[in-house]
């Protein structure tokens, strides 16, 4: 049962993950309640290119007693914007974010052009990833489900399995030479994704009570890999929610 894992684990999360806090520049505010659940508390800051901004805090351990202040807290630069957005951004801006998480809302040719113009921005970074982290999507729906969805900017303490960047990127970046949009879809437990034989990658992220097995999200999970071309990579998380759900995130080449 989650319940019995959930005492186990404790905490899937890296400690420096939990010292992580999210800048976050997205005009949809309703993102910002939405995403305010894995945090110990938002804040509002200064706006970017006319665009609000929250500051979301990590979770602190119950013993600390006074609040944490910005100075401790390492921060991740987060810009949700449509292909449209893009194009009033300076380069200059878009250099300093560490995930830019664009969304199609224009012809899928000017949305490659946009693609193709972030992913030039991209340069190593220390940690052997290229920066910006680039990750396109489908629609304004997909892509607002992952941010508030994937638990990936604060995987927080109600995570059973967690996944960290290094589990992801490999798996739905975009890079120089490598194009791809990620589409995403709620879906029942008792259900199963549609089949899709261009997928490159997929993320499942398994939403229940504490109540929900480990044996009932692994046979779940093999029967949604069936839908799916064989040997394809399969990432999964399971979080604690009182919705019962699968989060389908499906990453395929932009033709």
């Amino acid at each position: 049962m989650f319940e019995e894992m959930f005492k186990k684990e404790g905490n899937t999360s890296s400690d420096n993950e939990m010292d992580r806090g999210v800048r976050l520049v997205c005009e949809d505010e309703s993102v910002f309640s939405a995403l305010a659940r894995y945090y110990s508390h938002v804040e509002e800051y200064e706006s970017l290119c006319g665009m609000p901004v929250r500051l979301f805090y990590p979770e602190v351990e119950q013993e600390h007693e006074t609040p944490i202040s910005m100075d401790e807290v390492s921060w991740r630069n987060t810009v949700l914007l449509s292909d449209m957005q893009v194009r009033s951004i300076p380069s200059e801006v878009l250099k300093e974010q560490d995930v830019i998480c664009v969304y199609r809302t224009d012809s899928e040719e000017n949305f490659i052009a946009c693609a193709e113009r972030l992913v030039a921005l991209q340069e190593d970074g220390s940690d052997r990833c290229t920066m910006p982290v680039v990750l396109c999507f489908a629609d304004a729906d997909s892509a607002k489900a992952y941010v508030c969805g994937a638990g990936l900017w604060a995987p927080r303490r109600s995570q059973v399995v967690g996944a960290t960047w290094d589990d992801v990127l490999p798996l739905l970046a975009s890079t120089k030479g490598i194009l791809q949009w990620i589409s995403g879809e709620s879906l029942p437990l008792e259900e199963l994704p549609s089949r899709n034989g261009a997928a490159q990658g997929v993320q499942l992220i398994f939403r229940g009570s504490k109540e929900l097995s480990m044996v009932d999200v692994m046979e779940k999970s093999e029967a949604i890999a069936g839908c799916f071309a064989k040997g394809i990579n399969i990432l999964w998380q399971i979080e604690v929610c009182d919705k019962n759900e699968i989060l389908v995130f499906i990453a395929q080449p932009i033709s």
